[in-house]
């Protein structure tokens, strides 16, 4: 799977909230897109996910962290990470 380019989100409807843009991510990429956790932020609830781009690299990244501790880069080039504030406003590393 490919990682979002910019172009791409661009043409992304705008979101007015956290449940409208999981709806349309999870419809798009379906189980590629994978919730982390969320955090309180001044803004309100951000929830930071994944987009998992390269499927064996990060199984095996994650079964690496699991056993060793250690992150490789094949692991965070496996993902890429998109937040969702409360109101549906997106930001997509990359």
């Amino acid at each position: 799977m490919h990682r979002i380019s910019k172009q791409e989100e661009n043409e992304f409807p705008l979101f007015t909230t956290h449940e409208e843009a999981i709806k349309f991510f999870e419809e798009k990429y379906g189980e590629k897109f994978v919730f982390e956790e969320s955090s309180d932020t001044s803004d309100g609830l951000c929830f930071f996910y994944r987009l998992i781009t390269d499927e064996e690299a990060y199984i095996k990244g994650i079964s690496d962290l699991n056993s060793t501790g250690y992150i490789g880069i094949e692991f965070k080039n496996s993902y890429q990470p998109i937040q969702i504030m409360e109101n549906g406003s997106i930001q997509i590393d990359h």
